[in-house]
Order: structure tokens, then sequence, then C-alpha cells
């Protein structure tokens, strides 16, 4: 190995250190923050395999929510962000049953004339049938009309910050929906 060839991986090395340990202090900041504010969603992620995994903060959310006045500034990922990393998972909503919630509601004639907070909210029809990959129309359109958090399919079944599948594949996840 030539010494121009060691200089170039040691500085490789050294870049990769230390943008993984910017990426745990950004963690740690969020960590500490959140703690006081929701602790609940830190717990989660503690228990998560995102956790086990070095999956950060940051990773899903991104950089750029720094305070409470920036909030909005989060990334709220959707499938196709979940499916960067969880392919066959994606792939399996997308051609089941779950994907046409969101379709079938909007295709009822009486959907349309429905009050906003009964359909897209989560309450009502909008409640169970939010469920289901919308194009970027769509959720700009429901982004415009405040529904901030109505953008993943994922989180119905699995809880953020936990997204455990021993969850989701209990009943009583199911329940929430499947009322009987």
């Amino acid at each position: 190995m030539t010494r121009k060839t060691m200089f170039h991986c040691l500085t490789s090395a050294i870049v990769i250190v230390g943008m993984v340990g910017m990426a745990q202090a950004a963690t740690d900041a969020c960590i500490d923050c959140h703690t006081k504010i929701s602790r609940s969603q830190v717990k989660d992620w503690q228990i998560s395999r995102h956790a086990d995994n070095d999956v950060s903060c940051i990773e899903c959310h991104g950089d750029k929510h720094k305070d409470g006045k920036d909030y909005k500034q989060a990334v709220l990922p959707d499938e196709k962000f979940c499916a960067e990393c969880h392919q066959d998972q994606f792939d399996q909503f997308s051609t089941g049953k779950h994907n046409f919630g969101w379709t079938s509601l909007n295709a009822l004639p009486a959907a349309h004339l429905a009050p906003d907070e009964l359909i897209e909210g989560g309450r009502g029809c909008g409640g169970c049938h939010n469920m289901g990959i919308k194009t970027e129309a769509q959720k700009k359109e429901l982004r415009g009309k405040g529904y901030r958090y109505q953008n993943n399919s994922c989180d119905e079944c699995h809880t953020r910050h936990a997204f455990s599948k021993t969850e989701a594949l209990n009943p009583r996840a199911c329940q929430q929906c499947h009322m009987g």
C-alpha cells in the first residue's frame, strides 16, 4: 500500500468517525430535549430495533429541527422513506388490501360531502381509512389543511418510535380499526 493510499484510507476513516460522532451528538441532543417534553417517544425508541441498530433520530427525521420553534422542520417519514430499509415490508403492504383504505374512502361519492375533520382527521372514517399510500398531490393537500401526521401508513399498526413487529401482530392493534 502506498503512502498516498494509506493517507486517503486514514482520512476517510477519520471523516467517517467524525460523522458518526456528530450523528451521536445530534441524537443525544434529541434525546435530552425529548426526554423532557415527550418521554414516551424516547422510551419507545430506546426499546426498538432501530435503537439496537444505531438508527438515530436524524436518520429518520433529518437534522433541521433544533428546538420547539422549528418543529415543523422535522421530517415525518412516509412509507417510501421506510422502504429504503424495509423494502420487503413495503412491497407486502403496497400489494395488500390495507393499502386501499384511503382510495376506497375517497371513491365514495358521499366522502367529498363530509366535513374534512371526519374524513382526514383521526376520528370518524378517516381514523381507519387513512391507511394507504397517498400521492404527493394528496399529501400536499392534507398538509395544506393542517394534517401533518396523516402521511404514513406504517405507523397505523406499528406505533411511532417503537415500530414493533410483535405489537403490530397483536390482535389488539387490529381492533383499532376492525371493531366488529
